[in-house]
């Protein structure tokens, strides 16, 4: 209860700080679904760092699932209510959730460093894993998910434009469903309990 509470006061403040933005980042300009759609892989091999500053790759979570999602910390509307989503699907799972690794990763590496990424994250589920990188690897990995992005000049600062979606990966790196930020916690969780009931009884 407390941790809803906390998120929610934030997502206020960061909407109530940019929400002359607000409309150049809902909905998503280039839906990944047309890249899925037209046969174009999504995922593979990346090198980032997590919010301990330690190097990650996606070998670092062989075996497990991982419910991938990009944003940014200062993001107005899209990352605060997807990560309030995933909190609640994480609970929703019960014990499925140990078998699920949520990696929020920065999209503004110049400003998302590990400690700005592990206090944020930690707002909305101590279980979400913030990673970062340099720009070449955020790109490479951006590249990788079909993720669009691109910096909106703000006077002296600036914020980003994204597409956002929630990609649910197997441990064997595949993707298995695409899921909306418009969907419902209940039809997530009712998604992802049933994947990794399949990859159980397979």
């Amino acid at each position: 209860m407390k941790r809803t509470l906390i998120a929610s006061a934030l997502m206020g403040v960061l909407l109530l700080a940019a929400l002359p933005l607000s409309y150049q980042l809902w909905p998503a300009r280039i839906p990944v679904a047309a890249a899925v759609d037209a046969g174009t892989p999504i995922g593979g091999p990346f090198e980032l760092r997590d919010q301990q500053g330690r190097a990650v790759s996606q070998e670092s979570f062989d075996g497990r699932w991982l419910l991938v999602f990009f944003g940014f910390t200062r993001c107005a509307d899209i990352c605060p209510t997807t990560l309030m989503h995933v909190a609640k699907v994480l609970d929703g799972l019960g014990e499925q959730s140990a078998r699920l690794q949520p990696l929020f990763i920065s999209l503004d590496p110049e400003r998302d460093t590990p400690e700005v990424l592990a206090a944020y994250t930690g707002f909305f589920d101590e279980r979400i894993l913030g990673l970062t990188g340099t720009a070449e690897q955020i790109r490479q990995v951006a590249d990788a998910y079909a993720v669009y992005f691109k910096k909106v000049p703000m006077g002296d600062t600036y914020m980003l434009d994204h597409s956002g979606s929630i990609y649910l990966m197997s441990p064997k790196g595949d993707l298995v469903s695409l899921i909306s930020l418009q969907t419902p916690t209940a039809d997530t969780v009712r998604t992802i309990s049933m994947a990794l009931a399949d990859s159980r009884d397979g």
